[in-house]
């Protein structure tokens, strides 16, 4: 399973990370969804097709946090 993990500081073109929430661009269909450590437990899959998942923890971007998308 191919995996894309956010860098903190060089955050691409089509993903964005604030806090504890992190946006993702499905490598499927295009669906550009957010995935928030608060709101959705960390992990939400793409709303339009579920091919992909989206992680994103409560620790944040600039504390250490992760945040990545699995397909």
């Amino acid at each position: 399973m191919p995996t894309r993990i956010l860098n903190p500081h060089n955050i691409g073109h089509d993903e964005d990370w604030e806090g504890n929430n992190a946006a993702f661009k499905c490598p499927h269909c295009g669906k550009v969804f957010i995935v928030s450590g608060q709101i959705h437990g960390g992990q939400r899959e793409c709303p339009i097709c579920k091919r992909s998942t989206g992680y994103c923890n409560n620790k944040g971007r600039m504390s250490g946090g992760t945040a990545k998308i699995d397909w």
